[in-house]
């Protein structure tokens, strides 16, 4: 296990607001970060994730019904 500093960010896209409209930072110990991710929407009836990297830190997308959009940043501590 590895332990990430987790950046998770929301944005509405009912605000017009190009920032996100929500930010928690978190400490994680993870095996795959990638399997975190689409643990949390299970019961979501359709997600599109988009992975890349970013100033060495992992970015996951994930793209939700109704243009709402959550990303996380993984940097390993």
């Amino acid at each position: 296990m590895k332990t990430y500093e987790v950046i998770k960010e929301e944005y509405v896209p009912c605000t017009g607001n190009m920032l996100p409209d929500r930010r928690e930072i978190m400490e994680m110990q993870l095996d795959d970060p990638a399997m975190y991710v689409q643990d949390q929407y299970r019961k979501e009836r359709s997600v599109e994730f988009l992975s890349s990297e970013y100033d060495g830190s992992l970015v996951i997308e994930s793209r939700l019904e109704g243009g709402r959009k959550h990303r996380y940043i993984f940097s390993e501590l």
